[in-house]
């Protein structure tokens, strides 16, 4: 691919976490790639339907994947196919039990780790799930009531949590009034207001539950039900000894319309300072603007650390035996700062969109991972990136890149499906994924990604995170929008809660400028210290602290803000200095402490000394202050070119990928002082070849070439000057020399049926043609031509493939060159051919979406599933017969290059 390819082509729980590289990140040889692990390679989510699985089979597709260059998996399971119920296996019984601990074992035999959702589906839930622990919603009950009248009024369904009449200054307590959910009372003279709380539980069945985890959803702000909910876990695992899964696996917050708790109103006193109750018509909107905000955010901020405590206890359950946890805390109503955190791998997830608008989204799990010093942070990938089947490779690469350049370095496939042979072609399926299994169109040259993948990862996982930036999330501003009553943080509702932030939009200022940084909370802001001028956490330093367009901040945290200063940390304020506290208890009170607080740079402009360090009152941009401060973003970023950049012992990994659609070719100047530098080609496991460094005034830069979509990692080296072959020049040495032909068609693997055998003049995409069996067909086929050469011994050669629909193996002379996976098909041929004739295989694979849409035309039941069967993307029942058909094949033109030594 491309002229990466090209240049060096070639024919804290440490061993659960797996770190792949030397403690200063760099690996032994300077040269080479960082070790690899279970954790460098991608995983995937494993779905079980049905849990159906059985041995063998468990074994065949372990081994599958661990030859295709999986690290390992994460079982979900979920709901069964139509026809096998006499294979389901009741989640935690005995024999599922078994299937778990011979998975486990095989794993461990591959060298392969395991995941487990803890529950089936999502969220968490089952049938252990009574009323008593179930998630409960909250229903607000106002109503005008006339005094003087006797009345009956039906309540909202649900437990009763308090009523009460209010009249100019009065207020009645009604609880006794109501009778089976009728409130009958006859009000004094007056005009009076009834008020209540009601709260429903059992409001939510498990979603997508396999058989044995059916039921109530359990409730996600209660550590108490976290307690009882896990005690089947304990009792069935435990039974298997040290053998246990790596991590146990909590998805997003989907617990929908969970709003309550039954230890609420004690927690909600004993954490706010005041009843919730004695503000009930506040918090039903009727009280000045100011104080229904306070209540109501109060509230909110009960919600938040008791779904925190709710974690934390899962958290500790799985450690009792001996496992981690992977969390994914997006579309909570907290702090996702805060509960990404509570886990050793904190996970993001891209759905359907990865435009770099999405990327401070992500940036939340990978800071949290930072911030707190955990070397991998994870993603949920490629859900729905395209409808079912139509998912080219181009399009994984650029998403895998995407979540790489959002801080994730442990990627998850979104997934393969367990499917027995029985089940024949297209199998088991899930509906919201990418089929990335043996029957997905992909399998074939999968490996050649994975291994791109692991590359990429080895770097990623190594060393630490270099970063300019540590951002205050502001959750006391977001938490005080008056959206609903408990609005959630989730990934599909960004344009409501986190794009019009000041916060966002610096986010996304420091992305373009390219100044890497990371998220803070308040609760992870208080472990942080200053060490020589920088901003401690996680074993990251941070030139600086911004507080972009704040304006409610805990008097802790604001407390923490300036001793940061003292202490010799720059603190930089965006838009003003913060103007309000949260919440209601004694505002007053710490509204002027606030003001004492900042009185010292109140009403100032620039810079302030504070103590050891100072604080900036900035009128401008945060990239302006930054450069003020002597700080430089990463000027390649206004090419078009995006990175990560880590820090190791002796210098630097940048990962850099090219998402303009034109291509680069020009010097990198990297932001850190660096006296020479490697590249690695993430395609190949070929060592590192020499940059060319040249000097412009006091700033050194690189060459780079690099095509759209193209990636590569450079090794800067701080001191040393490293001794390695020069990265060749990808000029041409003469004219192409085109593959003319005729070429031999012929189908190798693949179905429906392997259609007949073709000669070619020119190169064609199978499709092309008026065999209808060729529009059908998704394999491989095998295009065959030979071409006579004059000795191409004294000269590197470089093949060009031209149009290829999808993916490519190529062999000269019965040598492998190596598989292309994305455009624009090039890979490096040097030493391949020979003089007179040469026989040149490629062998190309589609996509499966024709015999998809063929299946569908002919009426072929092929989508039986229990729940939701089997959906498009935009959640409607599947149907690929109106499908037009896809491109297939080698369309060339196919060409040999000849380059210059």
């Amino acid at each position: 691919m491309g002229s990466l390819r090209l240049a060096f082509a070639t024919s804290f729980l440490l061993p659960l976490l797996s770190p792949s590289a030397s403690g200063d990140g760099f690996p032994s040889d300077p040269l080479g790639w960082p070790a690899t692990t279970a954790a460098t390679k991608p995983w995937t989510r494993w779905w079980w339907l049905g849990s159906a699985v059985e041995p063998r089979e468990i074994t065949r597709e372990l081994e599958a994947f661990s030859a295709a260059g999986i690290g390992g998996v994460e079982i979900c399971p979920i709901y069964g196919a139509i026809g096998a119920e006499s294979r389901f296996v009741p989640h935690l019984s005995e024999a599922w039990m078994e299937a778990l601990q011979h998975t486990l074992k095989e794993a461990e035999r591959l060298g392969m780790k395991v995941d487990l959702t803890t529950g089936t589906g999502w969220p968490f839930g089952g049938p252990k799930v009574d009323e008593s622990i179930a998630s409960a919603n909250l229903t607000s009950y106002r109503k005008p009531w006339p005094g003087g009248e006797k009345r009956k009024e039906t309540l909202p369904k649900g437990r009763l949590i308090a009523l009460q009449a209010e009249s100019s200054g009065q207020s009645v307590d009604l609880s006794s009034s109501v009778i089976n959910g009728v409130l009958e009372w006859t009000a004094p003279a007056g005009d009076w207001t009834v008020r209540g709380l009601i709260s429903a539980s059992q409001i939510q069945k498990v979603k997508r539950a396999a058989p044995g985890g059916e039921g109530n959803v359990l409730d996600p702000f209660s550590p108490a039900a976290m307690d009882l909910y896990f005690q089947p876990f304990q009792q069935a695992l435990s039974k298997l000894g040290p053998l246990q899964p790596r991590a146990q696996f909590h998805d997003s917050f989907e617990y929908y319309q969970a709003a309550w708790t039954r230890e609420f109103p004690k927690q909600f006193e004993s954490r706010r300072g005041y009843s919730l109750l004695s503000q009930l018509a506040a918090f039903q909107g009727d009280a000045a603007p100011e104080i229904v905000e306070r209540v109501r955010s109060d509230y909110r901020s009960t919600l938040d650390e008791l779904h925190h405590d709710y974690l934390q206890r899962w958290h500790d359950r799985v450690g009792s035996l001996g496992s981690i946890t992977r969390n994914q805390a997006h579309g909570s109503p907290g702090n996702l700062l805060d509960h990404y955190a509570v886990s050793e791998i904190p996970e993001t997830e891209i759905f359907q969109d990865v435009s770099e608008d999405q990327i401070p989204m992500l940036r939340f799990a990978s800071s949290a991972a930072h911030l707190t010093g955990r070397p991998l942070s994870s993603s949920e990938s490629f859900t729905w990136l395209d409808e079912h089947f139509q998912v080219k490779p181009a399009k994984l690469k650029d998403a895998a890149d995407f979540v790489f350049l959002s801080g994730a370095n442990h990627l998850f496939f979104h997934g393969i499906p367990y499917s027995p042979p029985d089940a024949g072609w297209p199998g088991w399926l899930f509906y919201a994924s990418t089929h990335m299994g043996e029957n997905g169109g992909l399998w074939r040259d999968l490996p050649a990604f994975n291994a791109y993948i692991r590359r990429c990862q080895s770097v990623l996982q190594s060393g630490s995170p270099s970063a300019d930036v540590l951002l205050y999330f502001p959750m006391e501003d977001i938490r005080a929008r008056n959206e609903g009553m408990l609005p959630l943080l989730t990934v599909h509702d960004q344009a409501k809660w986190l794009w019009p932030t000041s916060f966002y939009k610096t986010s996304m200022e420091l992305w373009k400028a390219g100044h890497p940084f990371d998220f803070v909370s308040d609760r992870l802001l208080e472990s942080a210290v200053v060490e020589k001028g920088s901003i401690l956490m996680g074993g990251i330093r941070y030139p600086a602290l911004n507080l972009s367009g704040v304006k409610r901040i805990p008097i802790g945290t604001l407390k923490k803000v300036l001793a940061l200063a003292e202490a010799g940390g720059t603190v930089v304020f965006t838009e003003g200095v913060p103007t309000d506290v949260p919440g209601f208890d004694h505002h007053e009170e710490r509204l002027a402490e606030l003001g004492r607080l900042l009185k010292p740079v109140s009403g100032q402009q620039g810079v302030v000394s504070v103590g050891a360090g100072k604080v900036v009152l900035a009128q401008q941009s945060l990239t302006e202050v930054l450069a003020g401060q002597g700080i430089r973003g990463e000027t390649m970023t206004s090419a078009g070119l995006r990175f990560v950049r880590r820090a190791t012992g002796n210098g630097h990994h940048y990962f850099i990928a090219n998402r303009s659609p034109d291509r680069f070719s020009g010097t990198v100047r990297p932001a850190v002082p660096f006296r020479s530098a490697v590249l690695l080609n993430p395609w190949s496991d070929a060592k590192a070849r020499k940059l060319i460094v040249s000097e412009s005034g006091e700033s050194r830069g690189f060459h780079l070439d690099l095509e759209p979509g193209e990636s590569c990692v450079v090794r800067t080296f701080s001191e040393a000057e490293v001794n390695a072959p020069a990265v060749p020049t990808d000029e041409p040495a003469g004219e192409p020399i085109g593959v003319e032909g005729p070429w031999k068609v012929e189908f190798i693997e693949g179905g429906p049926v392997l259609p007949k055998p073709q000669i070619q003049e020119r190169t064609a995409f199978w499709t092309a043609g008026p065999d209808a069996e060729t529009k059908t067909f998704s394999g491989t086929a095998r295009y065959k031509a030979s071409i006579t050469l004059n000795a191409p011994e004294d000269k590197r050669w470089r093949i060009e493939l031209g149009a290829v629909a999808e993916t490519a193996r190529v062999t000269i002379n019965g040598r492998s060159a190596g598989v292309s996976w994305v455009p624009p098909h090039r890979l490096d041929v040097t030493g391949l051919l020979k003089s007179g004739t040469n026989v040149i295989e490629i062998e190309v694979t589609n996509l499966a979406a024709n015999r998809i849409a063929d299946l569908d035309r002919r009426g072929v039941s092929w989508k039986r599933f229990h729940e939701i069967n089997f959906v498009n993307r935009a959640y409607k029942p599947f149907d690929a017969s109106t499908w037009s058909t896809i491109d297939s094949g080698l369309a060339g033109p196919v060409r040999l290059v000849p380059l210059k030594r």
